[in-house]
């Protein structure tokens, strides 16, 4: 009895300990709204610390599945909304630095989230707030699908999104049906213009994906005379683009 009452309370603290991480994961989380979306010198300090707690938080619930499983009630969804964070951290990475790592990270969560079909008991749940969590995942891998031109797996997922806001529509008839039916509109419009140009009705594929491939190379010579010349190195940069019917699309 007495191993029994300590096994007890050792499983009791791991719970506790789990939810600490969660609770703190998800106040670090909510922070992150509160940064620029633009700059480097304030976020990196932010964004670390939260991704040391979701890195921790996700070892964590890997290492203790069974226990939390029976002690915690841990559900499936739960374990896809930590990895749908880790995922939108890694994307942000990707945001702010512009290092394709990030990105292919941020892909390899969401993907595992589909393979694993962490979310796909949440229509039983019949909360439509997880329904809207679910919406919003699809909505993300799409993006990093689109920015790494994995066409076949985007329109699949862009086919899979139509039926889950179909099922989101009839289970609930939420108020933000017609919002969801834009994004779908929005990024099947995007999809289908994205890299074609019509030149005398002749369609022609561009790509401005910047790549080794398409960088010209230095003449000649020309690292003699850069390496006498002070270079400077950018900062920042801050693109937007804003026109009547422009074709837009984002998480």
């Amino acid at each position: 009895r007495l191993n029994e009452g300590s096994t007890n309370d050792n499983d009791d603290k791991l719970v506790q300990e789990f939810s600490h991480l969660l609770e703190k994961s998800k106040q670090l989380f909510n922070g992150l709204r509160d940064l620029p979306q633009y700059g480097h010198k304030q976020w990196q300090p932010h964004f670390g610390r939260t991704f040391d707690v979701y890195t921790k938080l996700w070892k964590f619930q890997q290492q203790h599945r069974v226990l939390l499983d029976k002690k915690y009630n841990l559900k499936r969804w739960q374990i896809g909304e930590i990895a749908s964070k880790i995922g939108q951290l890694y994307y942000h990475f990707y945001i702010r630095t512009s290092e394709t790592n990030y990105l292919n990270e941020a892909f390899s969560f969401y993907s595992a989230i589909r393979t694993r079909a962490y979310y796909s008991k949440v229509n039983r749940e019949e909360k439509p707030d997880l329904m809207v969590k679910k919406l919003r995942y699809y909505a993300r891998f799409i993006v990093v699908c689109l920015l790494l031109k994995k066409t076949k797996i985007m329109r699949e997922l862009v086919g899979e999104l139509n039926r889950q806001i179909d099922e989101y529509v009839k289970a609930y008839d939420p108020d933000d049906s017609l919002e969801w039916q834009l994004v779908l509109n929005e990024i099947s419009t995007f999809i289908d213009i994205d890299n074609q140009l019509n030149i005398d009705q002749i369609p022609i594929a561009l790509s401005y994906r910047l790549t080794n491939a398409l960088i010209p190379p230095l003449p000649l010579g020309s690292e003699k005379i850069l390496s006498n010349i002070q270079l400077y190195s950018v900062e920042e940069i801050l693109i937007i683009g804003n026109y009547q019917d422009q074709i837009k699309f984002s998480e």
